[in-house]
C-alpha cells in the first residue's frame, strides 16, 4: 500500500488498524495498516529510521492511534 492508497483509506474511513513493527533487517521501523506494509512508489517497503519518525508521519497523515510492536515472532 502507498500513501496515495492510504489517504484514500482514510477518508473513507475504512482503516482498522495501524501498528508499527520494527524491522530487524533493516535497524528501523515499518508501518503496517491492515496487515499490509506501507511501501514506497517503486513498491518497496517504507522504512522509517527511528520511532518518531514513523509516528510523526502518521500524526501528519492523520492518524492519532497505533499499536507499537517491538518483537514479530
Amino acid at each position: 500500500m502507498i500513501e496515495r492508497e492510504l489517504k484514500l483509506l482514510l477518508d473513507a474511513r475504512a482503516v482498522k488498524q495501524v501498528q508499527v513493527h520494527y524491522a530487524v533487517m533493516t535497524a528501523g521501523y515499518m508501518v503496517v495498516i491492515d496487515g499490509k506494509n506501507l511501501e514506497t512508489n517503486k513498491r518497496q517497503i517504507r522504512v522509517f529510521k527511528t520511532l518518531d519518525t514513523a509516528a510523526r508521519f502518521l500524526f501528519k497523515t492523520g492518524i492519532a492511534e497505533f499499536a507499537v510492536k517491538l518483537r514479530t515472532v
